[in-house]
Parts: C-alpha cells; sequence; structure tokens
C-alpha cells in the first residue's frame, strides 16, 4: 500500500508543492496501490501536464478520459425474484471459496495480500483500512454531514475487518455484513484482538437477509458492489438506501461504464463462473433513478479511479442522503 510520505514526495517530484491537505493524501493511500499507480495518476493529472508544458514551453494538450460520444452499454438491470436469487447463490459461492483460499488478496488484490506473503504484509494491510475510513468522514464533512452525529453505521461487504475497527472508533455502532461466512471468520478474530465491542457481524447468505436490516444513519460500501451483477447492485442498492433514516447518508464506491460491456441474466447464468473475481457495471442513468426510488438526493458523485485500465472503465463514488 501506499504511505503518506511516499505521496508527499509524489507532489514534491511531479508537481513541485506540498499537499494541499491530510484528507487528499489520504484519498491517494486509498486510490493507488503501486508506486507506479501512483506515478501514472499525478502525471496524468492537468496541473503535471500544465506544469510540463511550461518548462517544455509547449501548450498542454487536454485528453478526455471518456469522450462525451461513447455508446450507450446494454446492462440488464430488472429481473424476476427467483433469478436474483440464483444470481445471489452464485456469487455467495465464489466469496466463500475465496474466504477459504485468499481472503486477503480478495480484498485487496495485490501479490503482497496472497496467503504466502500476507504475515509480513499483515500491518500494512490493516493499517490501509484507516485511509478507507478518513476519506469517508472527510466525504461527509464536505458534503455537511456531521459524523458526530451519526449513531448507527452499516458496512456493506466488511470483508476481514479491515476498515471495520476503525469505523468502530467513529460511530457508536456498526453493523458490518458480507457474503463469506469464512472473511467474517477473520474479521472476528480481528476485532476481538483489537478489544473491539461494539460491532455487529451479519452473514448474508441470501437476499431477503437485506430487508430485515434495522433503520441505520450512514451505510459505506467500497470495492464491493462492483463484484455482483447489475441487477444485484440495483436491487442491493435500493434495498439498503431504502434502509437509512431520514437524513441519514451513503457512501457508496460503484462502477458505472466499460466499453464493450453488456450484460444479459439468461447468458450470465448460463456461463461457467469464473475461479477469479467477476467485475459489473450500473449506469449511472439506473444509480440515479435508483436515488430518486429511494427518496434520496445526491449530495455528491466523484470519478474516483478506484479500477485500474481508466481509459475504459468508470467508477464512481457517491453520497447521497435520504430527505
Amino acid at each position: 500500500m501506499i504511505t503518506p510520505e511516499e505521496v508527499s514526495h509524489a507532489y514534491k517530484l511531479f508537481l513541485g508543492r506540498e499537499p494541499e491537505n491530510a484528507d487528499v493524501v489520504a484519498n491517494y493511500c486509498q486510490s493507488a496501490q503501486t508506486l507506479d499507480q501512483l506515478s501514472s495518476i499525478f502525471m496524468s493529472s492537468p496541473e503535471f501536464m500544465r506544469r510540463l508544458g511550461s518548462k517544455l514551453e509547449k501548450p498542454p494538450q487536454n485528453r478526455h478520459r471518456h469522450p462525451f460520444n461513447l455508446p450507450k452499454i446494454p446492462v440488464e438491470t430488472q429481473v424476476s425474484a427467483e433469478v436474483l436469487g440464483q444470481m445471489f447463490e452464485r456469487i455467495h459461492k465464489q466469496w466463500e471459496n475465496l474466504g477459504a483460499t485468499e481472503p486477503y488478496w480478495s480484498v485487496v488484490t495485490q501479490p503482497q495480500n496472497y496467503l504466502a506473503e500476507f504475515e509480513q504484509n499483515r500491518d500494512q494491510f490493516y493499517t490501509s483500512g484507516n485511509s478507507a475510513c478518513q476519506i469517508f468522514l472527510a466525504t461527509l464533512r464536505r458534503c455537511g454531514v456531521n459524523p458526530a452525529q451519526l449513531t448507527t453505521c452499516l458496512e456493506v461487504g466488511c470483508g476481514v475487518g479491515r476498515v471495520t475497527s476503525y469505523l468502530a472508533g467513529a460511530f457508536e455502532k456498526v453493523i458490518a455484513a458480507d457474503i463469506s461466512g469464512k472473511h467474517l471468520d477473520i474479521a472476528r478474530s480481528h476485532l476481538a484482538s483489537k478489544g473491539v465491542q461494539n460491532v455487529e457481524l451479519q452473514h448474508w447468505h441470501n437476499v431477503e437477509q437485506i430487508n430485515q436490516l434495522p433503520q441505520v444513519d450512514a451505510i459505506i460500501s467500497v470495492i464491493t458492489l462492483q463484484h455482483n451483477p447489475p441487477p444485484i447492485m440495483a436491487w442491493m442498492l435500493l434495498s439498503l438506501l431504502s434502509k437509512l433514516r431520514s437524513g441519514g447518508v451513503a457512501y457508496v464506491q460503484i462502477p458505472t461504464y466499460k466499453n464493450g460491456y453488456l450484460f444479459e441474466s439468461e447468458r450470465y447464468l448460463a456461463s461457467t463462473p469464473p475461479d477469479t473475481l467477476e467485475m459489473h457495471y450500473l449506469p449511472q442513468t439506473a444509480l440515479f433513478s435508483i436515488m430518486t426510488e429511494a427518496n434520496c438526493q445526491c449530495l455528491e458523485i466523484r470519478e474516483d479511479g478506484m479500477l485500474s485500465d481508466e481509459d475504459q472503465v468508470l467508477s464512481n463514488t457517491i453520497v447521497v442522503q435520504k430527505r
């Protein structure tokens, strides 16, 4: 994982200045997983291009990462309850297997997180969860929401508890849910080792369990929904937003576009499940329809750079508030 010191050095090297603030540094720590990725982010930034252009006495070239004339991607988002259950069970089996074989790598897909290498990188892995938590809290404050006034937080896709222990320090109660019981076993041990007692772990092994959730003040879901087919993403997001109390907020990262991507439920269920992580996309049109249906307003939407190959894919982080 990238350290704050490495981000500060990148600022000085590529931009010739100090970082704006600690929140910006934390954001880069979360967005980049390697020094190559960090360098690429800085070298593709408009500020670096302007600085380089001035050094070369050439005007900077503006590049749209995602041109405005890209075509619509055909994505099926509405399916029957039976088909929804079949999709959920397929994903459930995949993640139980990943939890048994590579629980840490499946959370942050970097080589150092394979089980064979993990112990020497354990502290770095879990410490990185603090950056994700701090970005979440900083984003809420930027959107005019005081985290101190929020009591209960739901973490969707808690995995092995990487972020959970830090959320527990920021909220009175945390409900940490995951589709994999194997991941939750590790999370339970990790939280116990930290003396954390205000976290309720939930194992979601069928879609109906989401409907049984209590009302909450805040929801966070990062690098989780993207591994579910679009109908699951859409159904889960609508169901989760319905659990927000009035004035409650949700912070959700979700991929919304990939050149050439399409999704058809019949073709998907007939295909052989991959032996690695699935990646799916929910178009922004569906995203905004869900917000409206859930009686929520969008406070912020950002391109977050959470996925590789940014010329081909688009990932957004949204902050929505229940009216």
